[in-house]
């Protein structure tokens, strides 16, 4: 009887651990499955959004973890196809998708004249220009540093290809060491923490307006 408590009291235990991984997996590696996590990332429509003054310009998104819930070169598998219902999927038929506010927001930005760039550090660099245009977001882009090495080289050349100075960039990125490194050289750099949305933008374009007036 004892021995039967112990291991109902570990089986009690074990289950809440799996649980509570899946959840903190769940709300970073893949937005999408997780309940609740799209309504609670919705925002003010970007339609009804007035875009505040001065604007930066260049806008530069990172990839993974940014623009889609995965990284290209770990966990999806390339080849990658797009099949007869226009989904994107690898050689898994995983389905390769950004995250749900990502899609209005480069329209938006685009119809809105922003000029976009991005800037991965992936070693997967032609896997994720492919998946980019397999998406139909390559368009969107008027520059793509995407290999591995500093952010800040990547920077460095989105200058030199643009003129455009460091202090009319803004830049959108999940992890904190290149938001560090980006800010030290006069880059409005904003962390983001589940992934791209309406609020996340929309805030990091009114800090732009303010700080840069």
């Amino acid at each position: 009887m004892i021995l039967t408590a112990l291991y109902r009291g570990l089986a009690v235990v074990v289950s809440v651990c799996i649980s509570s991984a899946s959840e903190s997996f769940c709300r970073k590696e893949d937005v999408h499955s997780c309940p609740g996590e799209r309504e609670k990332n919705r925002e003010v429509p970007m339609n009804n959004f007035r875009p505040p003054t001065p604007r930066p310009e260049l806008v530069v998104f990172d990839v993974d973890f940014t623009l889609w819930p995965f990284w290209v070169d770990t966990h999806v598998s390339p080849p990658f196809k797009k099949t007869s219902d226009g989904r994107v999927v690898d050689r898994h038929n995983y389905v390769i998708q950004g995250y749900e506010d990502v899609p209005e927001i480069l329209e938006w930005m685009s119809r809105q004249g922003y000029t976009m760039a991005v800037a991965s550090r992936t070693d997967a660099e032609q896997d994720m220009r492919k998946a980019l245009k397999l998406l139909d977001w390559d368009k969107y882009f008027t520059y793509r540093e995407i290999y591995p090495g500093s952010k800040t080289r990547h920077f460095e050349r989105f200058h030199e290809q643009s003129g455009v100075p460091y202090s009319k960039m803004i830049f959108f990125d999940d992890e904190e060491r290149n938001i560090y490194d980006l800010n030290r050289i006069g880059v409005l750099s904003l962390l983001v923490d589940r992934g791209l949305t309406l609020e996340v933008l929309q805030n990091g374009l009114e800090k732009f307006a303010r700080e840069r007036k």
